[in-house]
């Protein structure tokens, strides 16, 4: 890390553009008692990976639930670690890293979608005093907003029982597990948190941030960790600005970004006006917090109007902000919405090809120095890159070829640059440039050279 943006281990300045995937075996669904299991869950495989690859994307953000690591107090299901990572791996194949999320989505599984296991609901409100709810789930606004599901968070972050202590010890479990494993770009440590129901919830959210991932670092000095802000945040479109630093080093501040989706504007006249605030806010969010802005979570229903156009300008500030992300989602096959494919990724004709051409885009994936101006125009599709150069290492720039069917011009401080991408990655790597000054690097279609002949 290197003043609030990744650096990889040859210094570069790196960009991480990728997608969520909720997987089989991992995102827990299913019951032991009879109720029905709350959705189905796509499964996830070499082809998934490979596609994703080509996509652009090098950065999975995978949805961990707590009720399959540790069904019984103390009790970690090592098959599950296992399953967790054959993931990594087949990722790690197809150069893409993979964050690990402790997921939830309204508290648990028992009374919402995913997230801690029955016995931690019985030790926050007591066996018997909440619901058993099965599927299939078709109400989840409703179960996050239930009471069962306030009060469990209430009583979380009162650390009612201790229960902070036994999160924190299962993520330490999967760190300990993954310490060293360089597919792993880090752990995240709650999805969504809802703190605001208490008093000076801000408080208690940092100290349960700080408590796990203490834990963490106990076990991992290696890797990254990302923290969210409170989930009002995605409504709000901007979060209190810490006072100081975050008090454990080598993280990432991960709002989520759904501005003029859950917050109640429209987005039908496609302004990118409408949705800067809150990129900026975030931006400043995190620099307050001493750490680079990583959006976990930012999407729209593809049946909303302008939805690639959102898609576009929220790339485009990530790009201005120098922000790392992951798209919701990879795919959805329980209710049709948000993902890439109309269904499994490997049902023939599925993938929503604007949607997927708006997320695969150029970009510059590692920087020999520091980035000063990254500015993709996707109805042109023309890049300005502009750098500072730290070093004499390879610049390298993702290039999709559906943009690019009759080929691209490369330049280096106006000069013809001869460089072509790799057949599997669409990576381009080439150097620009020599010494500390600046440089600029542009791309532009083959047939606007052309036309300006």
């Amino acid at each position: 890390m290197r003043d609030g943006r990744l650096v990889d281990q040859r210094r570069r300045e790196v960009t991480l553009r990728g997608v969520n995937a909720r997987v089989s075996g991992i995102f827990d669904v299913t019951f032991d008692d009879g109720r029905l299991p709350l959705e189905p869950i796509p499964a996830f495989d070499a082809d998934d990976a490979q596609r994703m690859q080509a996509f652009g994307f090098n950065l999975l953000r995978l949805p961990l639930s707590w009720s399959a690591l540790e069904p019984e107090p103390g009790g970690y299901d090592r098959t599950y670690l296992d399953r967790i990572a054959t993931i990594v791996d087949i990722c790690r194949a197809r150069g893409i890293l993979v964050l690990l999320d402790f997921h939830q989505d309204a508290f648990s599984k028992e009374i919402g979608q995913d997230g801690a296991p029955r016995w931690v609901l019985d030790r926050l409100l007591g066996p018997g005093n909440y619901p058993y709810i099965g599927g299939p789930l078709d109400d989840l606004g409703a179960r996050r907003a239930a009471p069962a599901t306030l009060e469990a968070f209430r009583q979380l972050f009162r650390n009612a029982a201790g229960v902070q202590d036994a999160w924190a010890a299962a993520a330490a479990v999967v760190a300990r597990r993954f310490a060293r494993n360089p597919g792993v770009l880090g752990y995240e440590i709650m999805n969504e948190p809802i703190a605001f129901v208490i008093p000076d919830g801000n408080a208690a959210l940092l100290a349960f941030h700080v408590r796990v991932a203490n834990a963490i670092r106990r076990v991992d000095r290696r890797h990254l960790i990302a923290f969210e802000p409170d989930v009002i945040r995605n409504v709000a479109n901007q979060s209190p600005l810490p006072s100081a630093p975050f008090p454990v080093r080598a993280t990432l501040y991960a709002p989520h970004i759904y501005t003029a989706v859950f917050d109640g504007r429209d987005y039908s006249s496609g302004d990118p006006a409408i949705l800067a605030p809150s990129m900026e806010h975030a931006a400043a969010e995190a620099a307050a917090w001493g750490a680079p802005l990583f959006i976990g979570e930012y999407g729209i229903d593809p049946n909303a109007p302008n939805a690639n156009a959102w898609i576009t300008a929220e790339l485009d500030l990530q790009d201005r902000l120098r922000a790392h992300s992951t798209f919701w989602l990879w795919e959805e096959i329980s209710s049709g919405h948000w993902g890439l494919f109309d269904g499994d990724s490997s049902e023939a004709g599925g993938e929503r090809i604007e949607r997927t051409t708006a997320l695969s885009r150029v970009f510059a994936r590692a920087v020999p120095g520091d980035v000063l101006e990254h500015a993709f125009d996707a109805a042109a599709n023309t890049l300005r890159l502009r750098f500072r150069a730290r070093r004499n290492a390879p610049l390298d720039l993702f290039v999709p070829a559906r943009r690019y069917p009759g080929g691209f011009v490369l330049r280096c401080d106006g000069g013809p640059i001869a460089a072509s991408p790799d057949a599997a990655t669409g990576v381009v790597s080439f150097r620009c440039g020599r010494g500390r000054g600046e440089h600029v690097v542009d791309l532009m279609p083959a047939s606007i050279v052309g036309d300006t002949k």
